[in-house]
């Protein structure tokens, strides 16, 4: 006959036992003694003494236990949350909201004939430093443009090749790969009088849009672009311009490119051009 458990050595320490264990530790006693004094297992005296030990305490911990990360995900499902990718924009002044509402409110009512008349341009760099982008919010649907669900983009200059090209409603430029700074005279001279003026030309009723980067707002650029209809951009406002599309599908062409090899010009054009179809 098997014998009975003494039920005494698996029940809860109290905080009466609790200062008994740690009073005849400092008196001297061994664990085996204490146990057998008290009714109790050599390690659940062990267990006690050395939580005095290591923490100053001999109570036990209160409160619920910590959630596993399932239940937290569950819960935010429940409630609708969902594991989002935050909306990356630069930052914004009042006055640049401001200057955003007034480009947009007077053009609201353009038709698609319209629009068709834009030639959007646009220089777009190419990094090769680490942004994987899987940084992700939880938030409800409908909300991906609030403030506390968007990350601003990184603007420090990094390793990567830099590109201009332009896009209309059925055409597009040819790409240019570009060298170091580009000024206005280099704007002027491998831009806009061997590929936009001639686009501008062949395209009665054309409107000519570019940002506002010094290069196109210097006078010598503005000079070359008289007598053709150039539309006035809000600053930081790339996201209303639907050449930032084609960016970004070479941008995802040019980071599927393992880090070791090597991009020259040549790849980096050959890349981005294959990426965005359409005609010359």
């Amino acid at each position: 006959m098997p014998l009975r458990r003494n039920r005494r050595q698996y029940e809860q320490l109290t905080d009466f036992d609790r200062g008994r264990i740690i009073s005849l530790r400092e008196a001297g006693w061994s664990n085996r003694r204490i146990g057998r004094h008290l009714g109790r297992s050599d390690m659940v005296v062990a267990r006690c003494w050395q939580q005095w030990i290591t923490e100053g305490r001999v109570y036990r911990r209160g409160g619920h236990p910590v959630p596993s990360r399932e239940t937290i995900r569950r819960r935010l499902t429940e409630v609708g949350l969902r594991s989002r990718r935050p909306l990356r924009r630069l930052p914004l002044t009042p006055h640049h909201r401001q200057c955003r509402l007034d480009f947009c409110r007077p053009r609201a009512t353009w038709s698609v004939t319209d629009w068709r008349r834009v030639i959007f341009s646009d220089e777009s760099r190419f990094s090769l430093s680490a942004d994987d982008h899987r940084t992700r919010v939880w938030r409800r649907s409908g909300q991906r443009s609030d403030p506390a669900f968007i990350v601003e983009r990184h603007t420090a200059i990094s390793q990567g090749v830099t590109v201009w090209g332009a896009i209309s409603w059925d055409t597009r430029s040819s790409l240019v790969v570009l060298q170091g700074t580009l000024t206005a005279r280099r704007y002027v001279d491998d831009i806009l009088t061997p590929i936009v003026l001639p686009m501008l030309s062949s395209r009665p009723g054309a409107i000519y849009q570019q940002d506002n980067a010094r290069p196109h707002t210097a006078r010598l650029s503005q000079q070359c672009l008289q007598g053709y209809d150039v539309l006035p951009w809000p600053a930081r406002s790339p996201d209303l311009s639907p050449i930032e599309h084609v960016c970004d599908a070479a941008g995802k062409a040019t980071a599927a490119v393992p880090r070791y090899r090597r991009i020259n010009c040549a790849d980096a054009k050959t890349m981005a051009g294959s990426s965005t179809g359409g005609h010359k």
